[in-house]
């Protein structure tokens, strides 16, 4: 199918440097019947990048139905082994949204900043994490649901993206072997687009 990449080019604006590939494979995951996928970045997150997000919440019973994302500052981590400068996790059995980080401890406790009512369904969504100077701005469907100041560790250090429990299994496949070549931007910024299967990187800021 052609017409959805040529639709993306308009959501998703290129510019000079890009590169699309499939999505690295989910894996059996730290909870019953979650998977989950590891995104290893090609540099550590930078003020001024975003995460863009395609997809919706995969499988699962309450009180197993679940989604987490962390923003993991190694390059191989471990859960609850290696720190999370973001960690957001929507509980369908507790029908909340929670807004966090994780230091490593003794009880794996998450430290949680915000909770909100749920705010997914089973639906597909775009969640959008807009780095900036002082913590994540995070978004859903272009609605702020929560701005996370940046507690010990910062964007810096962030060098895998950790998604569980994901749904990208969407009608159609961005053409990875299609050229998409834009006008440059003047900083240095990246978004990561994570949909449809694959996993592009695009230099610049993509609105």
């Amino acid at each position: 199918m052609k017409l959805l990449p040529v639709l993306l080019l308009g959501v998703f604006p290129a510019a000079y440097g890009y590169s699309c590939s499939a999505l690295p494979p989910a894996v059996p995951g730290v909870h019953k019947d979650l998977l989950e996928r590891f995104i290893v970045l090609p540099r550590p997150l930078r003020v001024g990048d975003n995460i863009v997000i395609y997809g919706k919440v995969g499988s699962g019973t309450v009180p197993f139905k679940r989604f987490s994302l962390d923003l993991f500052v190694d390059t191989n981590p471990i859960i609850y082994k290696t720190v999370s400068t973001l960690h957001m996790t929507a509980q369908y059995d507790l029908n909340r949204t929670f807004f966090g980080d994780y230091q490593v401890n003794a009880n794996q406790l998450f430290r949680t900043d915000k909770i909100i009512p749920l705010a997914f369904n089973d639906n597909y969504f775009f969640l959008r994490i807009t780095v900036e100077a002082d913590g994540y701005s995070i978004y859903k469907d272009n609605v702020l649901l929560h701005k996370l100041k940046y507690f010990k560790e910062n964007y810096s250090t962030v060098s895998t993206i950790y998604l569980q429990n994901l749904d990208f299994q969407t009608d159609c496949v961005i053409d990875c072997t299609e050229a998409k070549q834009c006008p440059a931007t003047a900083a240095e910024e990246m978004t990561i687009i994570i949909s449809h299967k694959t996993l592009q990187y695009v230099d610049g800021v993509c609105p």
